[in-house]
């Protein structure tokens, strides 16, 4: 994993030199398995950490930004539940999610948790202007609107590796797009297994 994240730190040097910067722990990464992820350790990323513009953050994650409210997971509370219910695409998922005030409405029966006794660390208090969840297989929005007639924008986030593709969100007005950066980093076929500490193996099963 060593020459990876040397890599990805480069890169993200490059942004926390000029651009705010938060990152937030994946399936695949050297974190802690069940949510809430803690975020990753700041010696992993050696040159970006440097600068107070990068955070590194929990997974799911929480903030504001000139007023706007965020909420965002890097997907695996959406992923788990359409294996066990059904819908017309995630975007059905995260809207449910919302509407029943819960990030993780499977967690733990079927997606992992730490235990907690005290709170809910997964109850949505306040409603967010923004809702993404990230590691999708494609792009998707809609904005929706809450019984108290409140509007969030939802933004199905995809695998940057697999797509090449960003997405662009206007603070104005909420509206938001996809930028592609072309050819995808990673093969399309490629696997990812989840090993002890969470560890990530790339297989390439283009080859076999």
């Amino acid at each position: 994993m060593a020459e990876p994240v040397k890599e990805l730190d480069i890169m993200l040097n490059q942004i926390a030199a000029g651009l705010p910067l938060d990152i937030m722990p994946g399936p695949c990464d050297p974190a802690n398995f069940s949510l809430p992820q803690q975020a990753l350790h700041k010696c992993l990323f050696p040159g970006s950490s440097v600068y107070n513009t990068f955070k590194s953050c929990t997974n799911p994650h929480c903030f504001e930004l000139d007023g706007i409210r965020f909420l965002g997971t890097s997907g695996q509370n959406v992923d788990d539940l359409e294996k066990y219910s059904e819908a017309k695409d995630k975007l059905d998922f995260m809207e449910r999610t919302l509407r029943w005030r819960h990030l993780a409405p499977t967690a733990p029966n079927t997606l992992g948790c730490y235990p907690y006794t005290d709170r809910d660390p997964f109850f949505i208090e306040s409603c967010p202007h923004v809702y993404f969840v990230g590691n999708q297989d494609k792009y998707d929005t809609r904005v929706i609107k809450g019984s108290e007639g409140q509007l969030v924008r939802l933004v199905c986030v995809p695998k940057f590796s697999e797509t090449g593709v960003a997405v662009m969100l206007n603070l104005r007005d909420l509206e938001c797009h996809a930028l592609s950066f072309g050819t995808p980093i990673i093969p399309k076929k490629a696997e990812c297994d989840i090993v002890e500490k969470a560890e990530c193996d790339i297989v390439d099963n283009t080859k076999s």
